[in-house]
């Protein structure tokens, strides 16, 4: 039987110890190489100065070249809701007249008056002939309501109010004192509004 000399223990005990310090110092390696990985990852989790003011520079120049254009919409919305009360209010007016022997709404049958709260009555209630009004559905009331849903508001002033022109009196110039006017004398209904359209036509003459 074979023994091992003591170079043989001494030559094998140094080469377990040159294997495990190459173990360790491979596993040390990998260990560093994973913390740098992490600790590149954590870094690039967050944003810059520099990047987080260029973000905010190209969001600010896009809203600004599409601010113009919402402002555009939306005044073109506000007219196009404008021409439509109008013609709501004016088809009214018309069916009233049609209906009560070719009289203007807004005459108190009562006082022989004109008022804008008469005019209101006159198109959101049932009225006879002569134009006394009750509630819709009253026995003896057989015309209208003309208008449902309350007085229209004007989009442009958000004014639901009117101005009663009298027979005789004028007015030429719209002030914005209430959303709409009226002319008793001659059944005309317009938009109380200062300003014009986007195609440049005032809007009190639309």
């Amino acid at each position: 039987m074979l023994r091992k000399s003591p170079g043989d223990r001494n030559l094998r005990g140094s080469f377990y110890s040159d294997s495990s310090r190459k173990t360790n110092f491979s596993e040390e390696k990998k260990s560093s190489v994973q913390s740098i990985k992490n600790t590149t990852l954590q870094d690039r989790t967050g944003f810059s100065l520099i990047e987080i003011l260029i973000s905010l520079a190209i969001v600010m120049v896009l809203v600004g070249m599409a601010l113009p254009s919402l402002q555009s919409a939306a005044t073109d919305a506000k007219e196009t809701a404008l021409k439509q009360q109008l013609q709501c209010v004016r088809t009214a007016v018309e069916f009233y007249v049609f209906q009560h022997n070719q009289e203007n709404p807004g005459m108190d049958p009562s006082t022989a008056s004109w008022s804008a709260k008469t005019f209101v009555h006159h198109l959101m209630l049932a009225s006879d002939l002569n134009g006394f009004t009750a509630s819709a559905g009253t026995t003896g009331y057989p015309y209208g309501p003309y208008m449902f849903d309350g007085f229209p508001e004007n989009p442009i002033n958000q004014l639901n109010t009117v101005l009663l022109v009298n027979p005789g009196s004028s007015f030429t110039n719209a002030d914005e004192s209430t959303g709409w006017v009226y002319w008793a004398e001659t059944g005309e209904f317009r938009a109380n509004c200062i300003g014009k359209t986007s195609e440049g036509e005032p809007l009190f003459e639309l």
